[in-house]
């Protein structure tokens, strides 16, 4: 017996911490756990995987086999049913600029699980098609991958057989909204076919075995592949109604998705006068700054740079956070300390120096109350210590933060939110363009 419990205190011992080492990892592991979206390579494409249960399966199998050749990111929560899905997609799409968007609605749709009203063929074709004309407005490349076929029995949860002609009623309407828009169909269903058994958990099981997963993931990263392969060859101006035009100033406006919303404008005003582009990426914060910069510079010729960063840095998140972009103050954690924005703010400002250009730093816009990961007066701090950095290397100053501190709540696009209106941001973009315009007049 006292070897039998020695034996059992040293397994204990032993054995417990490493399962939950391995655990914890796995939790972080891009390629192990579907919620742990890798940070943005900006050389790559941006793919979402949209979906429910089915699609969280074979996410982290995707990420894997499109390594190197695409960012796959997917919402931190299964998306259910095509109801919820037509409620939440503008919120699971967010900010970011996707290039394709692969998603799927329909299982919850057939079973009914958790639904007071059950969906019905008719019901599940009217949300898809609110989900499609949502998702347009991204200008991603979609494709709605086909929903994979019903367990063979009774369900175990909603204790219902589904039967294959009820799932082609489903899907037929699902495929009829899909060519009425246009939209691309990757036929899981097919890919699965006749080999339930094979593929499947069990008879009362919608869910996939490894093999399994390993099909729909080889399926679903073939058919982004091939997407991704012909947008490679297209060509997209960096900024909308940017100019190239010669013997004038050439600007460049790094920062964050205030400044995707006020360049156009920016853009409008100096045409004629200065050529001002960004980046076609949300410039994040300062350690995304300081991995994307050289590739954001280029080789051209700048003689003004606008930029900022920050409203990133001081944001909280938490995975668990069902907010748009996981942000969470009251439970999360702070993307970018203060003390280590102001050693990577240094660097930064360092390298962008290196060019010649004339610098102008854009300090970061207010944080409004009921932010959901931010705090109130964060921007503050960070802003000072921004400030103490410029007039350090004799940075040029454009105080957003002063002038957005001033605006009405109708310029803020909703209570709690650091997006502004079109007149918010175009009262930006005056200050901006000024600002730009009065450095090509003065010397460097």
């Amino acid at each position: 017996m006292k070897l039998s419990i020695t034996t059992l205190l040293v397994f204990v011992f032993l054995f417990c911490p490493l399962v939950s080492g391995q655990d914890k990892a796995a939790k972080g592991d891009p390629f192990q756990h579907p919620y742990a979206n890798p940070v943005d390579d900006p050389t790559l494409p941006r793919v979402l995987i949209v979906g429910d249960s089915i699609s969280i399966g074979y996410t982290p199998r995707v990420r894997r086999l499109l390594e190197g050749k695409a960012n796959v990111h997917r919402p931190k929560t299964n998306c259910r049913w095509s109801a919820i899905g037509d409620e939440k997609i503008d919120e699971w799409v967010g900010e970011t600029e996707w290039d394709v968007i692969h998603f799927n609605f329909g299982l919850w749709d057939w079973y009914g699980w958790s639904q007071e009203v059950k969906a019905t063929p008719e019901s599940y074709a009217k949300h898809l098609d609110s989900i499609v004309k949502k998702l347009k407005k991204s200008n991603a490349k979609l494709i709605f991958g086909m929903t994979t076929p019903p367990c063979v029995g009774s369900e175990r949860n909603a204790k219902i057989v589904i039967s294959e002609s009820r799932a082609k009623q489903f899907n037929d309407a699902a495929r009829k909204v899909m060519k009425s828009h246009g939209v691309e169909v990757n036929d899981l269903y097919a890919a699965i076919g006749d080999a339930r058994a094979e593929y499947q958990l069990g008879e009362n099981d919608v869910h996939y075995n490894d093999a399994g997963r390993d099909l729909l993931a080889g399926r679903v990263a073939k058919t982004v592949g091939a997407v991704l392969a012909g947008k490679k060859t297209r060509k997209r101006p960096p900024v909308k109604n940017a100019t190239n035009q010669e013997g004038i100033p050439n600007a460049l406006i790094l920062g964050d998705s205030i400044s995707i919303a006020y360049t156009p404008l920016v853009v409008k005003k100096l045409k004629g006068k200065v050529n001002v582009t960004r980046p076609r990426a949300n410039c994040g914060d300062t350690n995304r700054y300081r991995s994307a910069l050289a590739k954001w510079l280029g080789d051209k010729k700048w003689d003004v740079i606008h930029f900022n960063v920050g409203l990133h840095d001081l944001c909280y998140r938490h995975p668990d956070s069902k907010v748009q972009g996981n942000r969470d103050k009251v439970n999360g954690s702070i993307a970018v300390p203060i003390d280590e924005y102001e050693q990577n703010l240094e660097k930064i400002v360092t390298t962008l120096k290196a060019t010649g250009a004339k610098l102008i730093w854009a300090s970061t816009t207010i944080v409004p109350e009921g932010e959901a990961g931010r705090i109130v007066g964060d921007e503050v701090k960070y802003n000072l210590v921004a400030e103490k950095i410029m007039k350090k290397h004799g940075v040029e100053i454009d105080d957003l933060r002063e002038l957005s501190g001033t605006f009405p709540a109708s310029y803020f696009r909703g209570p709690g939110d650091v997006h502004f209106t079109p007149e918010g941001s175009g009262k930006l973009a005056d200050q901006v363009a000024a600002s730009i315009e009065r450095s090509t007049k003065t010397d460097k």
